[in-house]
């Protein structure tokens, strides 16, 4: 007798090997999707909260002084007041936006520009006046978050720092 084809006990072992390496390929892929996005999220809030620390400590660095009348010290949303040399950029203000919002620098008149991204929320911006004697010094605390509707892939950074006056 001369059989052509497959018997159905060979096509269930078939379709079984290929469903498993199919499986193992999509479960591999999904994987590598994840981690690409993990990855991607870590970095943006390191790289925000890298440009935002830049930025303020050359902002600080290069003002004449904190006008610790008009800034808010010690809560959250913190102000950050700073006289600066030139009539223009006077005074320069570091602040959120909003409550748990993104970060902005307003010099002057001029309109207010954003430091970080959309995307992040600074859910924690202190600043904490620490002068003692001649030059001034301010503490940064700052918590930079990454919120997506995906909880797997939220993130927070808390960074720490302190800069004083070059005046």
């Amino acid at each position: 007798m001369n059989k052509k084809g497959f018997t159905l006990i060979e096509m269930l072992i078939y379709v079984a090997i290929i469903g498993g390496v199919v499986f193992t390929f999509v479960s591999f892929a999904i994987s590598v999707v994840n981690s690409r996005n993990k990855t991607y999220t870590v970095s943006e809030v390191q790289a925000n909260t890298r440009t935002a620390l830049n930025v303020m400590t050359q902002k600080i660095r290069s003002s004449e002084a904190i006008n610790t009348s008009t800034s808010i010290f010690g809560v959250d949303p913190g102000y950050l007041s700073l006289s600066m040399s030139s009539s223009t950029l006077n005074p320069t203000i570091i602040s959120l936006d909003q409550d748990n919002g993104v970060l902005q620098i307003k010099e002057g008149v001029s309109a207010s520009s954003t430091i970080t991204i959309d995307k992040l929320n600074i859910t924690n911006l202190q600043f904490t006046n620490l002068t003692d004697g001649d030059r001034e010094n301010v503490r940064i605390d700052m918590t930079i978050e990454y919120g997506t509707a995906n909880t797997e892939f939220n993130y927070s950074q808390s960074v720490q720092t302190a800069v004083t006056t070059r005046y």
